[in-house]
C-alpha cells in the first residue's frame, strides 16, 4: 500500500507562504504479476515458416503453369490476354498471402505460463489471456511427429478457460507443468 507524502504547493494569488499539503493516494490493487515462465514455441514456428514457403512456391508454380498455357495457346482457341494474366496474378498473390497468414497465425511465438494467468503471444502481436495453470483446460486435438517441416513433434491443442477458447499449434509438451519438451503427458 502506498503511503501519503508531503508536497509543497505555492499559491501565487494571495502572495502567502507555501504550506505543506498532504496528497492522499488511493491504495492500488497489486496488478497481476507477469507469468513467471516464458516458453518459446520454436518447433511450431519453424513448421509454420517452412509450410508458408512451400505454399507460396506451390502457388507461384501453379500461376506459372497457367500463365504459360495462356500465352502459348493458339490465338483462335481463346488464349489468355495480358489482362487475364494480370487478374490471375492478383488472385494468386491474394490466395498465397492468405495461406501464409493462416499458416503463421496458427503457431504463436511463445506461451507465458504462470500461476495466475497464462498468456499466448501470437505471431502478429496479439495476446490471448487464459487462467493460470490450475484452471487452464488443455485438450490435445492432434499430434504430428517430427518430419521435414518440423524438427520436433507438435501438438494441435485447444486452450480453454472462462469464455476464451482457441486452438494453437505448439511444440509437444510445451504446456507440461515441468515446461520441458521431453517425455510426459500433456495436461488435459
Amino acid at each position: 500500500m502506498a503511503s501519503a507524502r508531503a508536497v509543497r504547493v505555492t499559491r501565487p494569488r494571495d502572495g502567502g507562504s507555501a504550506r505543506p499539503v498532504r496528497v492522499a493516494t488511493l491504495p492500488r490493487e497489486p496488478s497481476t504479476p507477469a507469468p513467471n515462465d516464458l516458453r518459446e514455441n520454436r518447433g511450431a514456428s519453424r513448421r509454420a515458416i517452412r509450410l508458408s514457403i512451400v505454399y507460396a512456391v506451390a502457388i507461384a508454380g501453379v500461376y506459372g503453369v497457367l500463365a504459360t498455357l495462356a500465352l502459348t495457346g493458339p490465338a483462335g482457341s481463346g488464349s489468355g490476354t495480358a489482362d487475364d494474366l494480370l487478374y490471375l496474378g492478383a488472385i494468386a498473390v491474394a490466395v498465397g498471402a492468405l495461406g501464409v497468414v493462416v499458416a503463421l497465425a496458427a503457431a504463436p511465438r511463445a506461451v507465458a505460463v504462470g500461476d495466475r494467468e497464462t498468456v499466448v503471444l501470437g505471431r502478429f502481436g496479439g495476446r490471448y489471456r487464459y487462467p493460470g495453470r490450475a484452471a487452464l483446460r488443455v485438450t490435445v486435438l492432434q499430434r504430428t511427429p517430427a518430419g521435414l517441416l518440423s524438427p520436433v513433434p507438435l501438438e494441435l491443442v485447444e486452450l480453454a478457460g472462462g469464455t476464451a477458447r482457441r486452438t494453437f499449434l505448439l511444440d509437444e509438451h510445451l504446456l507440461d507443468p515441468s515446461g520441458s519438451n521431453g517425455a510426459g503427458a500433456a495436461p488435459g
